[in-house]
């Protein structure tokens, strides 16, 4: 409900939202890679410890990648339950968009590994 509220609200200045530990899953990751896409004033998301997944994860690395617009600067992922396929889309945004910052966990990365 809070990112299609932010989606929304066009003329929103919400620079920095932190939702680490708040049980968000990937319903919501999926949600958020929906205003990711046409966000322009978000610069910092932190999901932390947000069980989005796999399918959020690869959906906000592809919606950031469209998003020419974006403003986000750093994006915290760590202990998200993201497996291999979504590590490649954030690893293909690192490519495409070197500005953004993508904080991923590195005890996970061993393990998809």
């Amino acid at each position: 409900a809070l990112a299609e509220a932010l989606q929304a609200n066009a003329e929103s200045r919400l620079r920095k939202l932190a939702l680490f530990s708040t049980g968000l899953g990937p319903a919501a990751g999926v949600s958020f890679a929906a205003l990711l896409r046409s966000n322009r004033s978000l610069v910092d998301l932190d999901l932390r410890f947000c069980t989005i997944g796999d399918l959020a994860g690869v959906a906000v690395a592809e919606a950031l990648q469209e998003n020419a617009q974006t403003a986000l600067r750093s994006l915290q992922l760590m202990y998200t339950g993201m497996g291999a396929t979504a590590r490649e889309a954030f690893e293909a945004l690192r490519r495409s968009n070197p500005g953004i910052e993508v904080i991923l966990d590195d005890a996970e990365e061993e393990k998809a590994e």
